[in-house]
């Protein structure tokens, strides 16, 4: 299936069940609520989500240097930071893991070590929700709500499905080719260099450990952020429900179902706060998160808008294969391994404009 009719599927998805809930709900209720917010704490939320980018960029940082891969710290989070932009504002281009890898691929000429960092970056991500599952479980004294028990099972079962496939010397190809970030339905690395690099990460349990941690601390945070739009909406919610919702919504937002998690994501607070909120007050704090995520891959945009002011449109034009058949038409092509979002200038290509996903 092609990344556009997944984006397609996605936003029938979000409109339906957005639709679905406003058909049952007050809209005028939901204004309100958020209308009263206290700006404060939305702003409050919005730097702390910004300043998880960076975290995130540091783990991915260690899992190149765990390969001997040396990449500054600086040009990751900007690279996080657009990603972030084109996977949330041009879902059906490009996205955001493969945005990393093809910027990464291009930069250290190593595609196979590049795609499966970002793949392993991933994965931790996931195990991560798993890990804060489980706290969430054990702080609640086991008392969580049957479908709160259920989802989260249900997800950790599949996280340790796909570790274990990955890190299969006879499944990991089959894993790999699943998982792996796509454009355009076309792989961006493969072939015997691609799963050894891949697989070469269980040689690295240290490293892991601590990409680990550092992705369960940004799961924390974010649930802080959370409460911290509760307190702006001025809900009565407690910490221990926010804890227990938190990994669903994650894991909710991670699955392919919907536009950028429309709909699944208040859905959820729908759900899942039913005992402290209202229908309403629930469908605005996820509207209230999504802003939050959308102030934060806005940053990406502004990283871009810097480029295309300094440097003109071309240099903003996104690549979408880690090698470029385009290079030898250019007068003077660029480095291969300068990206599109750092570019010092670009000559015009026999086919001028900004080009998002062409093959």
């Amino acid at each position: 299936m092609s990344r556009g009719v997944r984006v397609g599927l996605g936003t029938i998805v979000s409109a339906v069940v957005l639709a679905a809930l406003l058909w049952f709900t007050d809209p005028t209720q939901i204004w309100h609520t958020l209308s009263a917010a206290d700006i404060r704490w939305v702003v409050a939320a919005m730097i702390v989500n910004i300043a998880t980018v960076p975290v995130m960029a540091w783990r991915w940082q260690l899992l190149l240097r765990a390969k001997r891969i040396v990449v500054p710290i600086g040009w990751l989070t900007r690279t996080y930071f657009v990603a972030l932009f084109l996977g949330q504002f041009l879902p059906a281009a490009v996205g955001g893991d493969a945005v990393r890898a093809v910027e990464l691929g291009r930069r250290t000429h190593e595609a196979p070590e590049a795609v499966a960092s970002v793949l392993i970056d991933r994965l931790v991500g996931v195990v991560s929700l798993v890990a804060l599952a489980v706290v969430a479980y054990t702080a609640s004294g086991g008392s969580g709500r049957p479908e709160v028990v259920a989802a989260e099972t249900m997800f950790g079962l599949a996280a340790v499905t796909i570790l274990s496939l990955l890190f299969s010397a006879r499944l990991r190809g089959l894993a790999a080719r699943w998982l792996e970030p796509r454009v355009a339905g076309r792989q961006l690395a493969a072939g015997q260099r691609f799963y050894d690099a891949l697989h070469e990460y269980r040689e690295h349990r240290r490293t892991l450990a601590a990409v680990c941690g550092l992705a369960l601390g940004v799961q924390v945070v974010r649930l802080g952020t959370i409460w911290m739009l509760v307190q702006a909406l001025g809900l009565d919610v407690p910490v221990s429900e926010i804890f227990a919702t938190g990994p669903v919504l994650f894991a909710a937002l991670i699955l392919p179902v919907s536009l950028n998690g429309i709909g699944v994501r208040e859905a959820v607070f729908v759900s899942f706060l039913r005992d402290s909120t209202t229908a309403e007050q629930a469908i605005a704090l996820g509207v209230a998160f999504l802003a939050v995520g959308t102030a934060t891959a806005l940053v990406g945009a502004a990283i871009l808008l810097i480029r295309w002011v300094r440097y003109g449109v071309q240099s903003v034009r996104p690549r979408t294969q880690i090698e470029d058949p385009e290079a030898g038409l250019q007068a003077l092509p660029q480095p291969a391994d300068t990206a599109w979002h750092e570019r010092t200038a670009d000559h015009p290509s026999p086919r001028p404009g900004p080009r998002l996903d062409r093959e």
